[in-house]
């Protein structure tokens, strides 16, 4: 289908549609509801004492390397010589009094050496054997999505979910993992479990056969540095980009797709050939009720949930560990720590910014970005941004010892910024994708982090494979 596409939303997923629409010759126009483009990324300067700044990201400050989407497009627009990789990626978990290595050798927590894992001692004897008893399992094939806590605890027991995966799953996607799905949130496990057997053997040879090389890779400048170039590359080629466009209706028309827009110059209606919806899954809903209300309603099953990320710097010295201003290539010698859902604490993640990615370490200041909230712990969004940042001050004391008072802070509130892949997501998305099909005839796709993936790899893919559809 060629023609004109037109692109409703202008985060990552919208933009890298439309690169993809330009580079098959179809003329895109992107709608973006805000006066900013990127959604879920943001880059801006974190004010310093006297007057001095540092670009610090606010949400995503990284992506997947191991999967092409991302770095791929970073190349064809020319950032290839911005990339960079983390210098500190083992993290730490806090145990209830002090912090411990996250185990070197596992999948997304699932351990594949038992001597690194002990050596860890985050789990007691009992856990390790529950994890050990693991490799002589003879499962049958997991077929039918189910809860990652579910699964995994009937593998490895509770204490492997309680103190490691599920606060490195559930921090990513400030989820439960009594809830979330197997097969959507983590597919590398899900993919191994439909082989049957011992499930740590079946990871132990794929990691085995994998790519070597970083596993994220980063941009000097920040995310939004992708965002930009889009945005810059879009318009180089001609794209329509129009911020401050509000998305009132979408209806089907004859072979064609009538947009209703309204926006700082009023209202209008662009007719289109194809339509790539790239918002929430509410937005969503709320614009696809009239062509396909099949579609909407299964869109409007998909919650959300909200994360707060407090970003502080602190003076070097005030950090134990972290080194003097005399030694500004000392660290804190890991990426940051994780914390159990267990622990009573406001914070659920600390990543220790500065030691993670040299380009923000001033060798002055260590930068610490501290999240908290997930789906059952609203306190990030609920809390007035001075107790909330009080009380996360408390929990830096408690785990890392610090008493002193940061000398900047950010609050980034992102409101309903995470999808939440519960059991059987996936099977959803497939009737919404099948519901668009058979009302709007393939013309009106949705595409985003709703529904194949939130990371921003896997929404460049969704993006630019409903483009390729639609585009022809």
């Amino acid at each position: 289908m060629a023609g004109r596409i037109v692109i409703v939303g202008g985060g990552i997923t919208g933009l890298a549609a439309a690169w993809e629409v330009v580079g098959r010759g179809a003329e895109v126009t992107v709608l973006e509801a805000s006066d900013r483009w990127g959604g879920l990324i943001r880059t801006t300067p974190l004010e310093l004492p006297d007057g001095e700044s540092l670009t610090v990201d606010e949400a995503a400050d990284n992506f997947l390397a191991r999967v092409p989407d991302a770095v791929g497009l970073c190349h064809e627009l020319g950032l290839e010589g911005l990339l960079t990789q983390p210098a500190a990626t083992r993290a730490k978990v806090w145990t209830g009094h002090e912090l411990r290595w996250f185990p070197a050798g596992s999948v997304l927590g699932v351990p594949l050496d038992l001597d690194d894992l002990a050596a860890t001692g985050l789990l007691t004897d009992d856990g390790l054997a529950a994890v050990a008893a693991e490799s002589g399992r003879d499962d049958p094939p997991q077929v039918d999505d189910i809860s990652i806590g579910a699964f995994l605890r009937a593998r490895f027991g509770d204490e492997l979910v309680d103190r490691i995966v599920g606060p490195l799953v559930g921090g990513i996607n400030a989820g439960d993992v009594e809830e979330m799905s197997l097969q959507a949130v983590t597919p590398q496990l899900a993919d191994a479990a439909t082989v049957g057997g011992c499930l740590t053997d079946e990871l132990r040879r794929r990691t085995a056969s994998a790519g070597k090389g970083p596993v994220f890779r980063a941009l000097l400048g920040g995310t939004a540095t992708l965002v930009d170039a889009l945005v810059d590359a879009l318009a180089a080629k001609g794209a329509g980009l129009r911020p401050g466009a509000r998305v009132t209706s979408l209806d089907i028309v004859g072979d064609k797709v009538a947009v209703g827009v309204a926006g700082p110059d009023g209202t209008d209606v662009i007719e289109a050939d194809g339509v790539i919806v790239a918002t929430s899954a509410a937005v969503a809903a709320a614009l696809v009720g009239g062509a396909s209300p099949g579609a909407a309603v299964g869109l409007a099953t998909i919650e959300t949930t909200s994360a707060t990320l407090v970003t502080m710097a602190f003076r070097r010295e005030d950090v134990p560990g972290a080194g003097s201003r005399d030694e500004p290539g000392a660290g804190l010698g890991a990426s940051g720590f994780l914390v159990p859902r267990d622990a009573g604490m406001l914070l659920s993640a600390v990543s220790f910014g500065s030691a993670k990615w040299p380009q923000w370490d001033d060798g002055h200041h260590v930068i610490l970005r501290v999240s908290c909230g997930h789906r059952h712990d609203h306190r990030g969004e609920t809390l007035p941004p001075d107790h909330l940042v009080a009380g996360l001050l408390a929990d830096l004391r408690t785990t890392m010892g610090i008493t002193a008072e940061p000398v900047a802070v950010r609050v980034s509130p992102w409101h309903h910024g995470f999808h939440q892949y519960t059991v059987g997501h996936l099977g959803r998305v497939d009737r919404i994708d099948a519901a668009l099909e058979a009302d709007t005839v393939g013309r009106v796709r949705v595409a985003g982090a709703a529904y194949r993936g939130l990371g921003i790899p896997a929404c460049i893919r969704q993006g630019r494979e409903a483009a390729a559809t639609l585009a022809g």
